[in-house]
């Protein structure tokens, strides 16, 4: 396993290079948290706000030349150590992550592919999931000085897909989706769910078996939309987004071709913004000790055309054709109060997400 930018120091800053320079944060050497999938587009998030609340990040990524994009986005926290990464070609190959691990405070597993598409769901989908996962819980069980464990999961999970769209219900930290190894074998959007579901349910499986000094978070977020901060490839314009930015823009575009020219009506109209989903990961790291639990992330249940008021409003040009707005209690609620009552999230309104999540990709010259 290779180590890049390990120089340790007091200091974590997100100073881009352009800023003033001002004199370094002397403060108390501060937590280690490993961090998987840093590059992805939530991972991207919880790495910028993991160095902003003055964390040390020792990011994983599949090879070095992958961090060369935030060497450069985070040039002081990178020469001073407070960002470093380290090459796990394969998530699954075991004991891939136990050297990663060494010496960290917090592990935050974020690493988490989402796409449909598969001809064998199984083999693509659902074996790196639980793999994946298991290789991360079972080095973190060989840690001496872990203090806390978090895990992406997702509102895959919980939902049960044979009851939808399920008016009048509430799911709940409760729910689990009732996927069976032979519907995952059926196509890859059942192979999705199902990843996601055997996955987190390996994790707390092992944990509870295990019964470590340290704590387990899990969080199961729907759709999840915002600004992108990953290293974006302008070259393959909107395709080189990740796939739920992706489809949020071409949806409001009027593009997706069963609505077409309207702006169209989402599959899960659950949803949430990606910087909620980060502060949710921040937050959960100073929890008190003892605190283990799931939790539903949910900024609400719309449709696109929900969050295009103010874009409409301000005559933007690209919009789609008027799509469909929600109809109050057709679809299923997200019981989010938990996330609110215990990390004291304050969830983003729809059209503020889809607002930025517009400008954001707008800037990168793909509108």
């Amino acid at each position: 396993m290779a180590i890049l930018l390990v120089h340790p120091h007091e200091c974590c800053s997100t100073k881009s290079p352009n800023m003033t320079q001002r004199p370094l944060d002397m403060s108390p050497m501060k937590s280690l948290v490993l961090l998987t999938g840093p590059n992805g587009f939530v991972g991207a998030h919880v790495l910028d706000l993991l160095l902003k609340n003055h964390y040390r990040v020792r990011g994983t990524v599949r090879s070095l030349s992958k961090a060369t994009y935030f060497k450069n986005k985070y040039p002081e926290a990178s020469a001073s150590g407070c960002l470093s990464f380290v090459a796990v070609p394969d998530i699954q190959a075991p004991g891939a992550l136990d050297e990663a691990v060494d010496g960290v405070d917090y592990i935050c597993h974020v690493a988490s592919p989402y796409f449909t598409s598969s001809n064998d769901p199984i083999k693509e989908l659902v074996e790196p999931a639980v793999n994946g996962t298991r290789n991360v819980v079972s080095s973190a069980l060989k840690s001496k000085t872990l203090k806390r464990m978090t895990i992406m999961s997702s509102f895959a999970s919980v939902v049960d897909l044979s009851k939808n769209p399920r008016g009048g219900y509430t799911y709940t930290a409760e729910d689990w989706d009732p996927v069976t190894p032979e519907e995952a074998a059926k196509d890859g959007f059942m192979g999705y769910h199902a990843s996601k579901t055997f996955a987190e349910r390996a994790a707390w499986e092992m944990w509870k078996e295990a019964k470590p000094d340290w704590d387990l978070v899990t969080f199961c977020p729907p759709m999840i939309y915002g600004p992108p901060m990953q290293e974006v490839d302008k070259s393959k314009g909107i395709d080189g987004m990740n796939t739920s930015i992706k489809r949020l823009i071409t949806s409001v575009q009027g593009e997706d071709p069963a609505f077409k020219p309207k702006v169209a009506t989402p599959g899960l109209p659950a949803w949430v913004d990606v910087r909620d989903v980060a502060q949710a990961h921040v937050r959960a790291l100073a929890l008190e000790k003892g605190v283990s639990e799931r939790f539903l992330l949910c900024g609400g249940v719309d449709y696109f055309e929900d969050g295009l008021a103010g874009l409409r409003a301000r005559g933007e040009k690209g919009l789609g054709e008027g799509g469909a707005h929600v109809v109050p209690g057709k679809h299923f609620g997200i019981d989010r109060s938990k996330a609110e009552e215990v990390l004291k999230l304050k969830f983003t309104p729809f059209e503020k997400t889809v607002e930025d999540s517009w400008e954001a990709v707008k800037q990168l010259g793909l509108i």
